[in-house]
């Protein structure tokens, strides 16, 4: 039987690169980048049904370069140069064994244990409010 190991290094075009360990710093990039993606995605769900194949479309592209440039602020390879050399596959790949090697997963469960229950009624009855009134 083969040990689990996790995979430390990837090529990203030409180069081998180190899966990173998130630091404060490095969370602080990819937090303020993050934007574009979640507002892109609260527009495809609000886009009504008949509309949305169009967003998605539209969408693709966008997706598409924000991998791209998430992948350069991590890697901290210029995005022209990931743009020529290395593939989607490649850039999302790099990206879901970041997430993995730091255990994001785990870090966010254990953060949401730090919010007050009475911070999380609220938050869920907002959402619940916002929710009714779209539909």
């Amino acid at each position: 039987m083969f040990p689990l190991t996790r995979k430390d290094k990837l090529k990203l075009g030409s180069r081998t690169v180190s899966i990173p360990k998130l630091t404060r710093n490095r969370l602080k990039k990819l937090t303020d980048h993050l934007g574009t993606i979640g507002d892109l995605l609260v527009k495809i769900f609000l886009t009504p049904e008949a509309d949305r194949s169009v967003m998605i479309v539209a969408g693709a592209e966008i997706m598409i370069d924000e991998i791209y440039e998430l992948t350069s602020l991590m890697s901290d390879i210029d995005i022209n140069e990931l743009s020529e050399q290395a593939s989607l596959a490649e850039c999302t790949e790099y990206l879901n064994l970041t997430w993995q090697k730091n255990d994001m997963n785990t870090a966010l469960k254990n953060l949401s244990g730090l919010i007050p229950p009475m911070a999380q009624q609220f938050v869920t009855s907002i959402a619940a409010r916002q929710s009714q009134a779209q539909g």
